[in-house]
């Protein structure tokens, strides 16, 4: 079995690997680079011979989360290379298309926690991890009596699932801490206390800066929102991946603030309208936010894209007295949109 990584820069240390025998080739995720902190989104091209373009030389491309880095690039792969990803996966790409009117990504097989692919003499044993991303999954690959564990981490992993993959002989890992006792460090559930705190003492809005996706994150904000006397009120993208994914992200009701900084477009308008378990909006009214002004105790979550919304909120209702809680991975402090 042959290792090769084909890309991955900075943060990302890769993001298109190709595991070979003599007879068969294929790829684990196929992502885009991330900008620079410092800079806009470059544009990312990919060609590969056997792959993007020329004649397919590979069996299958391998999928293993949503994120840009993992899976964005999925529409330059050979239509007639097969596609494996999580069932999760697919729902919130799709959300994500549907949201830039972008084409929908493609998949030839849902990829099943335990259940193992053959593609020609390379097995693939999927694995879920709940680590903040929906439908997150290691893979152990085997092929030649060796076995490689694909992985971002361990986090989170059921202790169980080790027996699942006994002892491997190369570990393909990422950007992780392997230190449990990291001096300095504290828990999601410390910080979830910490934004309660925070949002009890504040008279004004509550704002919490995070990823939609980020499931992990949210499910905490959720909490300490309810557990500070707020309601959260989320928008159509972040509904729409409430609706779709198989777990949901909210334990009790949320608000729904329908307002999008994208055009109310068919594909967009169909998660306004299924106005399911929200209690404080009407969906009809999404383009006026005069509802939400006049409401007390709210948690807001918001992200880079949503200037617009801010400026037409502060029209109607003074932000003074609000707050902001960054609850983003710290390297994106100084990336240009969250600046």
């Amino acid at each position: 079995m042959k290792l090769k990584i084909h890309r991955g820069t900075g943060e990302v240390r890769y993001n298109l690997v190709e595991i070979a025998t003599k007879a068969t080739k294929v790829i684990l995720d196929c992502g885009r680079d991330l900008p620079p902190n410092d800079g806009d989104l470059c544009n990312d091209i990919i060609d590969i011979p056997g792959l993007t373009s020329c004649d397919s030389a590979y069996s299958a491309v391998f999928v293993t989360q949503h994120n840009a880095d993992r899976g964005d690039l999925i529409g330059c792969i050979n239509s007639d290379i097969p596609i494996y990803m999580n069932k999760d996966t697919k729902n919130v790409l799709d959300v994500i298309a549907d949201f830039k009117g972008a084409p929908l990504p493609r998949v030839d097989k849902y990829l099943e926690h335990g259940r193992k692919e053959q593609i020609g003499d390379i097995s693939v044993l999927p694995v879920c991890v709940d680590h903040r991303v929906f439908g997150r999954m290691l893979l152990l690959i085997e092929a030649g009596g060796q076995k490689l564990l694909y992985t971002d981490g361990f986090k989170q992993i059921d202790p169980a699932y080790y027996a699942m993959l006994g002892n491997v002989d190369v570990l393909l890992c990422e950007t992780m801490n392997f230190d449990a006792n990291d001096v300095g460090s504290i828990s999601f559930a410390e910080v979830e206390d910490e934004a309660a705190r925070i949002m009890r003492q504040t008279n004004g809005q509550a704002f919490v800066l995070c990823s939609p996706t980020d499931a992990e994150r949210v499910r905490h904000i959720e909490r300490a929102s309810r557990a500070s006397g707020r309601t959260l009120a989320i928008d159509p993208f972040m509904k729409a991946i409430q609706e779709k994914v198989t777990s949901p992200l909210f334990v009790g009701p949320v608000g729904f603030l329908p307002y999008t900084s994208a055009g109310i477009t068919p594909r967009i308008q169909k998660y306004i309208s299924a106005n399911n378990d929200v209690d404080f909006v009407d969906a009809q009214t999404f383009s006026s936010l005069e509802i939400v002004a006049k409401m007390t105790n709210l948690t807001f979550m918001v992200r880079p894209g949503m200037e617009d919304f801010l400026k037409r909120l502060d029209k109607l209702v003074t932000l003074t007295g609000s707050v902001l809680i960054n609850f983003m991975w710290e390297g994106y402090e100084y990336s240009k949109p969250v600046k």
